[in-house]
């Protein structure tokens, strides 16, 4: 919520009219694309590579800790 707050108190500077207005323009278009890409990329990209790092990781565990073929130990007979 707040980089969406930021990104549309960035709108004037896009929208800017006036003297000086061309390099507002561009600081305003700079800056909301760059918010809603980072955005985008935190939303959406940093948890599907969270999720398919720790699925590679789970396949590695499995197969590093199979247990060994053990067999069973022979009952003790009592005298």
């Amino acid at each position: 919520m707040t980089s969406f707050a930021f990104i549309l108190g960035c709108v004037p500077l896009w929208i800017a009219t006036g003297a000086g207005s061309v390099s507002r323009q561009i600081m305003g278009t700079t800056v909301i694309g760059g918010m809603l890409a980072a955005t985008m990329i935190a939303i959406f990209i940093i948890p599907a590579l969270y999720v398919l790092v720790e699925r590679i990781a789970s396949m590695g565990k499995k197969h590093a800790h199979a247990p060994a073929d053990v067999s069973e130990p022979e009952p003790v007979e009592a005298d």
